[in-house]
């Protein structure tokens, strides 16, 4: 017959290890969950997956010095490289400081006899962060929903922004490689009808690379079929051939920083305004522009996925594969 002191033991020793499993079950969630870490003094905004930095939203507006007005005037967002802590997009800085992470703007905003650019914001025009509408977490994804004003050069709205975001593991080939990022965003008029248009380098849902890409020219590039083979930027021009290489529906943008290889593919919702002139530059800048018009009763609503990846670069055939899978969720209403 066991002794009370052996029962006793075997008891602690039970109740310790149920204890460790359930911290380390508890550790294990915490390690796979989405949060927001919120400094409304610095103006920034971070999401984090476990201890994985994912994005950074840059929304401070300061007009203090006018060195701080030109780091402010529009919001955007910086990514993280999945697997690391490198930010790998560019800030107000390098070559083409008005290009910024994931932004939106159109250069020619057009409206009650005036034009306002609203991605130099030269003269005093803005982006300004207001407030989030949502900002959410859990174990499967990260939703904000931002409101930004699009400000004429008298402090005025023009434009009233809900832009959002969600972001996601991604999974099945990709799972642990990287993130999904789902943004959707509608203008909605405060000056009557207004025209939204610019030309492809210029205007519509852009991505830049960290400035290091830009010293080397470093970005390469891969498209659906039918379009340019060229691993190389194709560069069209809108002066002499406006027509030409619109519509692609997505595209990727591949580089390597700090020795690892990201790559940035770009899905399009294929109901968005057509044409759709897509734009790509061997120092890292891609995305797409089309002209539009919203009003006050007929807002403007874009949709756009981006899948950031590490390791090697996706195929034509997968990208492809994937983004049919997009296009067949948007026909779902998911």
């Amino acid at each position: 017959m066991r002794s009370f002191k052996s029962l006793l033991s075997s008891v602690v020793a039970v109740a310790l290890l149920f204890v460790a499993s359930t911290l380390s079950a508890a550790e294990d969630k915490s390690a796979t969950t989405f949060s927001w870490q919120d400094d409304p003094q610095a103006g920034t905004t971070d999401l984090k997956y476990g201890d994985q930095p994912v994005v950074r939203y840059m929304h401070a507006y300061d007009t203090s010095t006018e060195k701080r007005a030109h780091e402010t005037f529009k919001v955007f967002h910086h990514v993280f490289g999945p697997g690391s802590e490198d930010i790998i997009t560019k800030g107000p800085h390098g070559k083409f400081t008005h290009h910024r992470g994931i932004f939106f703007g159109f250069n020619k905003t057009q409206f009650e006899g005036q034009e306002l650019d609203f991605w130099h914001c030269k003269k005093g025009e803005h982006q300004r962060h207001i407030g989030f509408q949502e900002l959410a977490a859990d174990e499967k994804q990260a939703r904000m929903i931002a409101e930004i004003h699009w400000i004429d050069r008298e402090g005025k709205p023009v434009i009233i922004e809900a832009r959002d975001f969600t972001f996601r593991p991604l999974s099945g080939d990709l799972k642990g490689k990287g993130f999904q990022i789902d943004f959707e965003s509608t203008l909605t008029s405060k000056r009557g009808t207004i025209t939204l248009t610019g030309d492809r380098q210029h205007a519509g849902f852009q991505i830049r690379a960290a400035q290091e890409i830009a010293e080397t020219d470093g970005a390469r590039y891969v498209r659906p079929a039918g379009f340019p083979e060229q691993a190389e930027a194709f560069q069209a021009n809108d002066k002499t051939e406006p027509n030409k290489h619109i519509d692609l529906g997505w595209f990727a943008m591949t580089y390597e920083l700090n020795g690892r290889r990201y790559t940035f593919e770009y899905f399009e919702d294929p109901s968005m305004p057509k044409p759709s002139r897509f734009s790509e530059r061997p120092y890292g800048r891609f995305g797409a522009f089309f002209s539009a018009k919203v009003s006050e009763d007929q807002p403007l609503r874009v949709r756009y996925r981006v899948n950031v990846i590490t390791g090697e670069t996706p195929t034509r055939e997968e990208i492809q594969q994937r983004y049919d899978q997009f296009v067949a969720e948007l026909a779902k209403g998911q």
